[in-house]
């Protein structure tokens, strides 16, 4: 699911944009309902240049900013559970909704870890469904 690319989001709307061509890392996932309820796991790929502590995070989505913890001492790095569903809940996001993560701040050294994320409601082609299995910078997700 990590990805160093620039691609395009394919979708039309102000909430969707071209990934940084900076090559800052992004990862997407398509939530489901073990997501949803319970945590985002971060890929190994992220989550070995980041911080290995607890520390603050943010999420910049919509014109809005989400406080969130991020648990980097845990074996599985991911968002605190209490603030990843503050997050889903207030952005109405559902099964089948994709979403873009992309680190703006951070490394293995940051004491808090900034990422820009996109959600795609109802909006992640089919085609590209098929395409989003699986992780590998070998084998992204190319949207023109």
């Amino acid at each position: 699911m990590m990805q160093k690319q620039s691609t395009k989001s394919g979708v039309d709307g102000d909430e969707c944009w071209a990934l940084s061509s900076s090559g800052k890392p992004y990862f997407y996932v398509i939530i489901n309902s073990k997501t949803k309820r319970f945590q985002l796991n971060f890929p190994p790929e992220l989550s070995d240049k980041l911080p290995n502590a607890t520390i603050p995070a943010q999420i910049f989505c919509h014109d809005k900013v989400w406080d969130l913890v991020y648990n980097g001492d845990q074996v599985i790095k991911k968002f605190g559970l209490e603030s990843w569903g503050k997050f889903m809940s207030e952005n109405n996001v559902t099964a089948g909704d994709a979403c873009v993560f992309e680190l703006m701040e951070g490394d293995a050294k940051s004491s808090v870890v900034k990422f820009k994320v996109q959600i795609l409601k109802d909006k992640f082609p089919d085609e590209l469904k098929k395409k989003a299995v699986g992780s590998s910078l070998d084998k992204p997700i190319n949207v023109d």
